[in-house]
């Protein structure tokens, strides 16, 4: 019997086809010339290169026909540099919190408005959160990452944000006040870290701390996870400073002045 072969999306390998040939190519190319080089019907190559376009993935020249690579891509793999660079140089200090605490250590950042998990190091507890690597947390005001992101937003930008995603409850712990919400952000920008108790997910907290880069600018968030057995209330202020001091490691790695 032979092995059936994973299902492709003709359309999606088609739109790849015309950005690598795009790549190699040291020159704008003409839609007839992208026609003779890739097996593509007239009319979906041209459906695919203004959906291409208007997502800023590739640029038309003008009314003549011509196209290169957009300024879209240039962003992507800036961010995915930005994001390598920062778990290169979070993990090893993130090791190291997790050995002092037996908790799990995450790191998160901001990718196109969604707050990304993009490194985990699992703690000695033997208890396993699930999180996954790459999963986005859907509200900023029921995490302690979204919590960090929102105390460094101006306050006109935040109350834009927080006007337009609302603040729907996820847990009864979740706060849907905006008083006190504010209060909330007050204190992060005090303390120096953001605090979840159990408001995004019923028995776990966790605390974060920003991370900033050479141009004083927040580039992600490390804390702690733990379910409310191993993380009591009594350790917060400890665990709160322990976290302080790696997130002003990590931002010292990435080139931020002490």
């Amino acid at each position: 019997m032979s092995e059936k072969k994973p299902a492709h999306a003709p359309a999606v390998d088609r739109a790849l086809d015309v950005i690598e040939l795009l790549a190699v190519c040291e020159k704008e190319l003409h839609l007839s010339e992208i026609l003779a080089k890739l097996t593509i019907p007239r009319q979906s190559l041209f459906r695919i290169l203004t959906t291409l376009c208007d997502r800023g993935i590739v640029d038309r020249s003008g009314q003549r026909g011509f196209y290169r690579l957009g300024m879209k891509l240039l962003y992507l793999g800036n961010r995915l540099q930005d994001n390598i660079r920062l778990r290169s140089v979070a993990r090893p200090f993130m090791q190291e919190l997790a050995e002092k605490t037996n908790k799990t250590v995450e790191l998160s950042t901001l990718d196109r408005d969604q707050l990304v998990l993009i490194e985990q190091i699992e703690g000695t507890e033997g208890i396993r959160l699930y999180t996954r690597i790459g999963s986005a947390y859907p509200y900023f005001h029921a995490v302690a990452v979204g919590k960090i992101y929102l105390a460094n937003m101006e306050a006109e930008k935040r109350h834009k944000v927080l006007s337009t995603i609302g603040l729907p409850v996820v847990t009864e712990h979740t706060i849907t006040n905006m008083d006190q919400l504010e209060k909330e952000l007050t204190g992060v920008a005090e303390k120096g870290y953001a605090f979840e108790d159990q408001e995004l997910r019923n028995g776990v907290r966790r605390i974060v701390a920003p991370i900033y880069d050479y141009r004083d600018h927040l580039v992600g968030c490390v804390g702690i996870a733990a379910t409310i057995f191993s993380f009591e209330m009594d350790d917060k202020e400890n665990l709160g400073r322990q976290v302080v001091e790696t997130a002003s490691r990590i931002s010292h790695g990435m080139g931020k002045a002490k």
